[in-house]
């Protein structure tokens, strides 16, 4: 009974939209009256590149052994190993098995089983589940929430214009669970046509102020700049909820439009402080000398997240002449998060005073471990200077246990990076008794296959267990290290 009333609310509030055509001359009415449904299809085949690149992802489990016992796993496991390989593979990207993922999704019984395949194919934007997530889209009722939360990711994912009229559907329902997902997804798979829908749904009375500030961070995702004039109306609109101004300010500034610019510089004046964060994000868009003045000024504004914005503007229009004001926040008493953030644009910029006060870092032995890691890590990126001196301080971190931190932390680093400067301390690392040292040691092999280094992979992997083995007299012990060792070389030797 109560799923009949739910469906007949759906369908009252599709009438309702043909209601509207008639007495206001709606023009969204008729399309979205009618819902659609995608054709099924099956797992798009991975590149070479994305091949290689999900080997890459965990060299040890390139084997051919690892892909048959993954194989098993989707042939033969029980359901919670299932859950942990897709998991697993999800977070991975690892596009190996997609038919064996599309496969198990139409036979297993499972909800939780087809909400975490669904998860993985979102990861890859393949949309070959586009039928299913739409299905149940169109008639939410009929499964079960995490479904239905699954089904909204997949398709925002990979922006199934199919399933817009459903979206819209549960918009206009009176059940507010799945707004958010709904609002979200019309965000991600929606155009010019969603905007205008969106623009006129926010005139809506039974909204909460919740439902208009998500509604308005949708509006900005689109970019509509036929919703221009209404959305620079509520941004300067001193009576608006701050948070749905904000979000207007940061949408009309998305659109680029000339007349954006002036009304984002006045409205940095504004006391509220989230104000002025989405204004920067706004001005983003906008290189002009007035609207650089604005973004050096947000350098210096008093609430930490404008200042976070205006460097995140700094990075991303690349204003080197604001180095130095990086530099100072970064000397001086200011936010972590802010100083983590300048660490990293400063490296981007790659300017002669960003460049020196970061070298000088890692040299300072008074300078703080957790500065320093942030600082590899950020130099390392972008490649421009310091590697000599991050390859001693690791170095150096050998020789003093106290300093196990720092080493863990800039090992972790250099394994992503395949550089000759880094063979000969990916072999001080694999020389090392701790375990985690070595470990991390075997990670830069992995990455960097340095040849002076081979041998000591090979003698750690020549300490693993013969799993063929029944010996106990002569089965060697379980050594974490060694079995790592001998799946890497498998790996290599495999490509």
């Amino acid at each position: 009974m109560k799923r009949c009333v739910l469906i007949a609310m759906v369908f009252f509030a599709g009438m309702t939209l043909f209601a509207q055509e008639t007495e206001e001359e709606s023009p969204f009415a008729a399309i979205y009256a009618e819902k659609q449904w995608p054709s099924a299809k099956r797992p798009q085949s991975p590149s070479a590149e994305k091949l290689n690149a999900a080997a890459e992802k965990n060299i040890e489990n390139a084997t051919e052994e690892y892909v048959n016992e993954t194989k098993d796993v989707f042939s033969f496991g029980m359901t919670n190993q299932i859950e942990t390989l897709m998991q697993t593979l999800t977070s991975n990207e690892d596009c190996r098995f997609v038919n064996e993922a599309y496969d198990l999704f139409q036979e297993t019984k499972s909800p939780r089983v087809r909400e975490l395949i669904l998860a993985y194919f979102a990861k890859l934007e393949d949309p070959c589940l586009e039928d299913y997530a739409v299905e149940v889209i169109n008639e939410p009722f009929d499964y079960r929430s995490d479904t239905i939360a699954a089904s909204f990711e997949y398709v925002s994912a990979v922006k199934t214009k199919e399933a817009i009229p459903g979206i819209v559907a549960v918009l206009e329902s009176e059940d507010s669970e799945y707004f958010n997902y709904a609002l979200t997804a019309l965000g991600k798979t929606g155009g010019t046509q969603e905007a205008l829908y969106l623009s006129d749904y926010i005139e809506r009375d039974d909204l909460t102020l919740a439902q208009r500030q998500s509604l308005m961070r949708v509006l900005g995702q689109l970019k509509a700049v036929e919703t221009w004039d209404k959305l620079s109306e509520i941004a300067q609109d001193e009576d608006e909820n701050m948070y749905v101004r904000a979000y207007a300010a940061e949408a009309i500034g998305a659109m680029e439009l000339p007349d954006s610019e002036g009304i984002l510089i006045d409205l940095y004046e504004a006391s509220e402080p989230i104000i002025r964060e989405y204004v920067i994000r706004g001005l983003s868009h906008y290189t002009s000398a007035d609207a650089r003045k604005v973004i050096k000024q947000a350098l210096k504004d008093d609430n930490y997240r404008v200042r976070l914005e205006a460097i995140s503007v700094v990075e991303t229009q690349n204003i080197t002449e604001c180095s130095k004001d990086l530099v100072y926040h970064c000397k001086t008493k200011e936010e972590t998060v802010v100083k983590e953030k300048c660490y990293r644009v400063l490296a981007k910029l790659n300017t002669a005073d960003g460049n020196e006060y970061l070298v000088s870092v890692l040299k300072d032995k008074k300078a703080g471990d957790s500065a320093k890691a942030k600082i590899a890590a950020a130099l390392l990126e972008n490649g421009s200077v310091g590697t000599k001196e991050i390859v001693e301080l690791a170095s150096s971190t050998l020789k003093d246990d106290k300093s196990k931190s720092l080493r863990y932390a800039l090992g972790k680093e250099i394994a992503k990076y395949s550089r000759p400067e880094f063979a000969s301390l990916c072999s001080e690392y694999l020389a090392s008794k701790d375990v985690m040292t070595q470990g991390t040691g075997l990670d830069m092999f992995a990455k960097g296959r340095y040849e002076s280094a081979r041998k000591a992979v090979q003698d750690l992997a020549a300490l693993a267990p013969d799993e063929n083995d029944t010996n106990t007299k002569t089965k060697k012990a379980n050594n974490t290290n060694a079995i790592k060792a001998k799946k890497i070389l498998a790996g290599i030797g495999s490509k």
